[in-house]
């Protein structure tokens, strides 16, 4: 049988399987303390970080969601038919129908990713103000609002009638980076040429003017 070699306390272990002696670990203990600390600093700062734009998303959907209504009612009172989704009866509670109400207590607005203001006016049926959620091939979640518009009609062979859908793109940024500013000022600018296009019932002036101030998104054939 061989004879077993003898090796000192400072040797290093010789094959997989060996226990680290404990004089071994000596010196260790500060960086095993100093990385334990970094690590836990990265979880903690990622968690707050997510909780933060977690946060962030909640706030700026419950906003954009209460100007949708009341852009709704500002169409409604001169007769401009609207309907919203979600429903109004899904996320607000009325004293008085429409414009006395507050939202329902526990509307989960962080599971709200998408939002839409539609035209039910002849003539106009189909335009809508949308905006959603949506994440990047990088992970990353932003946010999008677009106007869109049925443009006319085309037949294909195999599936009939279609509407022509053309949009353009009002905003696309990182939902984190969300300016609640911004948005508003575009929400405004819509909501004014939509309505006065309506006032002087001129819908294509309202087209051309989202066409000239706003770069074109995609176009898309639908069925009815």
């Amino acid at each position: 049988m061989p004879k077993r070699t003898e090796r000192g306390d400072n040797t290093a272990p010789t094959g997989p399987g060996e226990p680290i002696q404990a004089k071994e670990l000596i010196g260790d203990e500060e960086f095993l303390s100093s990385l334990r600390s970094e690590v836990e600093r990265l979880r903690r700062e990622t968690t707050e970080k997510v909780d933060e734009n977690k946060q962030l998303k909640i706030d700026t959907t419950r906003r954009l969601l209460q100007d949708l209504w009341e852009v709704h009612n500002m169409f409604d009172e001169v007769g401009i038919h609207m309907t919203i989704d979600p429903p109004h009866t899904s996320f607000a509670l009325f004293d008085s129908f429409p414009d006395k109400w507050s939202f329902k207590q526990g509307y989960d607005f962080s599971a709200l990713n998408s939002m839409e203001l539609k035209d039910r006016t002849p003539g106009w049926v189909g335009d809508s103000l949308r905006m959603w959620y949506y994440t990047t091939q990088e992970g990353k979640t932003h946010l999008r609002m677009i106007f869109e518009w049925c443009e006319g009609e085309t037949y294909q062979k195999y599936s009939g009638w279609m509407r022509i859908i053309t949009q353009v793109v009002l905003y696309d940024a990182p939902a984190a980076e969300a300016n609640m500013a911004h948005l508003h000022g575009i929400v405004k600018d819509v909501v004014l040429a939509w309505h006065a296009g309506h006032i002087n019932r001129d819908r294509e002036k309202f087209l051309t003017h989202l066409r000239e101030k706003y770069p074109k998104g995609s176009t898309q054939a639908k069925s009815y």
